[in-house]
């Protein structure tokens, strides 16, 4: 899908289990050279490769890949292509041992699937922070911003040129699984990334939304869930409730129930009553 010349979006489907389908949004950069923004799981590949391919160009003139952070989803094809075009891999140094050795990610952060959703290491050539503005050519100029709280490195990048702000999964989808490291960390993002002017259009890793209008609505309603998040998690903590217990309160008083035997949303509620 075309965003405009500059910018195109692939969405990647994939499995997480037999009956978990999901999806993430790629995004490329052409100019020049080619520059993409993740790059899904490792069989979203041959998916990109077709699609530049589509757009008469070729996976060899990739010059850089930008990670906004080291999930399966977001690095799984990064080694084939930095394989393939010998590309620089920008990413977050507090992310750097998630995905040069995923064997410690899998270790911290176990999921079903892991290993065919991401299954080489990828080296990162350059290590990238808060507010740096990085030259890709000479009209592609990126700003660096550190939206941390999804993970602990978290990263998004505006495409200065165009007033794109490629977020991510630093935006909540409110209707989605509530996934973070520190709820706090997602609110001070959520609440920073409103403060910056002159944005466009924003470019998530899973959401459709793309007008700044609309996604500022979107960013109010993912605020307002953390918050309520937070102050469950903290009122419950008084009672002096067992972790589990806390986790099982929460899903029950945010008609959450659904998500009781998830995983990653228990370990969002469990990092949130470690940080009270």
């Amino acid at each position: 899908m075309k965003i405009n010349e500059k910018i195109h979006r692939i969405k990647c489907y994939f499995n997480v289990t037999d009956t978990i389908r999901r999806f993430v949004y790629v995004y490329i950069i052409f100019g020049e050279y080619i520059h993409i923004i993740d790059t899904g799981v490792s069989s979203s590949y041959d998916e990109i490769v077709s699609y530049i391919g589509e757009q008469g160009r070729s996976i060899n003139e990739v010059k850089s890949v930008l990670l906004t952070h080291t999930h399966p989803d977001h690095i799984g094809s990064a080694y084939a292509i930095k394989e393939k075009s010998n590309c620089i891999v920008y990413s977050s140094l507090m992310e750097r041992d998630w995905v040069e050795d995923i064997n410690i990610q899998f270790k911290e952060r176990p999921i079903p699937n892991f290993y065919n959703l991401v299954n080489k290491s990828t080296r990162i050539d350059c290590f990238i922070q808060d507010n740096q503005i990085l030259e890709l050519e000479n009209d592609i100029h990126i700003q660096v911003i550190e939206t941390k709280g999804h993970s602990h490195g978290s990263l998004s990048f505006i495409y200065l040129e165009e007033n794109a702000m490629f977020t991510g999964d630093a935006i909540p989808v409110v209707d989605e699984i509530p996934i973070f490291v520190s709820c706090k960390d997602s609110i001070n993002t959520l609440e920073k990334i409103l403060r910056i002017p002159n944005v466009v259009s924003y470019l998530s890793a899973w959401d459709d939304t793309i007008v700044s209008e609309d996604m500022v609505n979107n960013i109010n309603k993912a605020i307002f869930l953390l918050n309520n998040i937070f102050n469950i998690v903290k009122e419950l903590k008084k009672e002096e409730l067992k972790e589990n217990e806390i986790f099982i309160r929460v899903c029950e008083r945010m008609n959450l129930i659904h998500l009781i035997d998830n995983i990653l949303f228990k370990n969002s509620i469990y990092f949130t009553i470690k940080e009270i």
